[in-house]
């Protein structure tokens, strides 16, 4: 049978463990940085972090999401709107008012990508990536429209965050323009249903070319 520890020496290394100090600053850095050499051990994961870093990644793909949230509850409100008031547009024998319709549409589609941009200057600002919030909508608008002229740039360390605002501008203006498509088709029906229901009445003709 093993020998129990003497109670001195349990209570002892019970004191010695409970006194011990907290981990300095200095420490912690430095178990922090083992954690971050660990993918040196595999190349393929060193080679994938160089050409996009963690904090890239993660603040980069955390907007992005935020962005398409953003852009998806804009969209299912214009749509919605829309539907209603061409659902009011049905008995009446107006040609202009589908161009009005999409014209608003055309509009609120501005508005909602205007604040997306914002959403990401202010991102830019709040996490003190750039501190000037002109400097910031003027980065964030060429870089989510992929426009990419001006000679401002992210500080080291961050210059993969650019192509992830630009994806984001890829993905939300994919989406609108599918949407902007089927609102064109709609409203050009509605028109064309008016104008043959205007020359069916006798009230009009259809305009020349």
């Amino acid at each position: 049978m093993a020998k129990s520890q003497p109670p001195t020496e349990a209570a002892g290394a019970a004191s010695a463990s409970v006194g011990s100090p907290a981990l300095s600053p200095a420490d912690a850095r430095t178990g922090l940085a083992r954690v971050e050499s660990l993918g040196s051990d595999v190349p393929l994961i060193q080679h994938m972090t160089d050409v996009m870093p963690v904090p890239d990644f993660v603040f980069g793909g955390g907007m992005l999401l935020l962005i398409v949230l953003i852009h998806a509850a804009g969209m299912r409100m214009l749509t919605d709107r829309f539907e209603t008031r061409m659902q009011s547009l049905g008995p009446q024998r107006s040609t202009w008012r589908p161009d009005l319709l999409m014209g608003v549409v055309v509009m609120a589609m501005l508005m909602l990508h205007l604040l997306e941009i914002w959403v990401w200057s202010a991102a830019l600002v709040y996490s003190g990536l750039v501190v000037n919030w002109r400097a910031a909508g003027f980065f964030a608008a060429n870089t989510y429209t992929t426009v990419g002229y001006g000679n401002f740039v992210l500080p080291d360390g961050w210059h993969m965050l650019a192509p992830i605002i630009a994806m984001s501008g890829l993905f939300t203006f994919g989406w609108t323009g599918s949407v902007l498509v089927e609102i064109v088709r709609r409203c050009q029906a509605a028109k064309t249903l008016a104008l043959r229901a205007r020359l069916h009445d006798g009230k009009g003709t259809p305009p020349a070319g």
